[in-house]
């Protein structure tokens, strides 16, 4: 335990310095070839505080981005509403609704939107037109089976749709999750594929969308009052990631967490864009849930998200 501790301080506190010197000009040859990129946008203050190390620790509604698997924890319906105040005035949005059936299985619904607001249309000659206003929506259904109490697996099918002025994309894709739990340890590994779908044609070109492959796990200690989580995000558009977080519970109450991303090669960014943090609260039947994520010169980002159990 105290092994894993030490470990998990050292990822914290090392990725920042190696950052540092990493060379930031390189740039992935798959940048700039996807669809549907916003599906990578990630939902919940509580994942986003923790650094998106979240595969093997999601419990909660959110589940359904992190890994659908995790849905099986659920125990009683939620419904679970988010905004993120992103930069350059784009805003996203999640609402989801979920609820057990027995003891080993969950469905839920959901849904992903990216707002970009008014923009002003140009002709080829840069001479104004009409405002338009581009969006990204993702629908989603949730299903999530338990085989005893330590194995469960989900799945998500998604239908796809981006709007820019009059031309749209549309498609569906899936998500396939897998969590293992030890029966005689606070110890659980998860896995997520997500986004794996055929490829979206926008007018006379299709593109493949932005398949991500998450590994992790989540150790919990002290009656579940600390829980360390590790992450390794493997997109076909970027460089490989490991993110690390780390939550604190005092009195069942209030929750505070930290974590760093580190893209492997550099944050492109600069170091500071790889740190998380946020905080929580649970009042009876509803979790608050604030999330800080700065992004370099882009500025700072901030998510609120609520679960109400019923």
């Amino acid at each position: 335990m105290y092994r894993l501790i030490t470990y998990t301080i050292i990822i914290l506190t090392v990725f920042p310095s190696i950052s540092v010197e990493a060379d930031n000009t390189d740039i992935h040859e798959n940048a700039g070839t996807r669809a549907m990129t916003f599906l990578k946008i990630g939902v919940g203050a509580k994942a986003m505080g923790m650094a998106e190390s979240q595969v093997a620790a999601t419990d909660d509604l959110y589940a359904s981005y992190w890994n659908p698997a995790g849905l099986i924890k659920l125990d009683k319906p939620q419904l679970a509403l988010m905004h993120n105040e992103w930069f350059a005035d784009i805003n996203h949005e999640f609402i989801g609704f979920a609820f057990p059936i027995g003891d080993n299985n969950t469905v839920g619904a959901s849904a992903n939107f990216l707002s970009f607001g008014e923009l002003q249309g140009r002709d080829q000659d840069g001479n104004e037109t009409e405002i338009f206003r581009p969006y990204d929506l993702a629908v989603i259904l949730s299903y999530a089976r338990g085989f005893g109490k330590t194995l469960a697996v989900g799945i998500n099918a998604k239908y796809l749709q981006e709007q820019i002025t009059d031309e749209n994309g549309n498609g569906y894709a899936f998500d396939f999750g897998g969590l293992y739990t030890f029966s005689h340890m606070p110890l659980s590994f998860g896995i997520n594929a997500q986004h794996v779908g055929p490829r979206v044609k926008y007018i006379e070109d299709s593109f493949p969308l932005p398949f991500v492959l998450r590994l992790g796990t989540a150790y919990r200690l002290w009656k579940d009052t600390v829980i360390l989580t590790i992450d390794f995000i493997r997109p076909t558009d970027n460089d490989n990631s490991i993110g690390a977080g780390i939550g604190y519970t005092i009195a069942n109450i209030l929750q505070l967490r930290t974590g760093y991303k580190y893209k492997l090669g550099g944050n492109d960014l600069g170091p500071i864009s790889g740190l998380a943090g946020g905080f929580g609260l649970t009042l009876k039947h509803f979790q608050i849930d604030y999330a800080l994520v700065p992004f370099g010169v882009l500025g700072l980002t901030h998510r609120f998200s609520l679960i109400a159990s019923f």
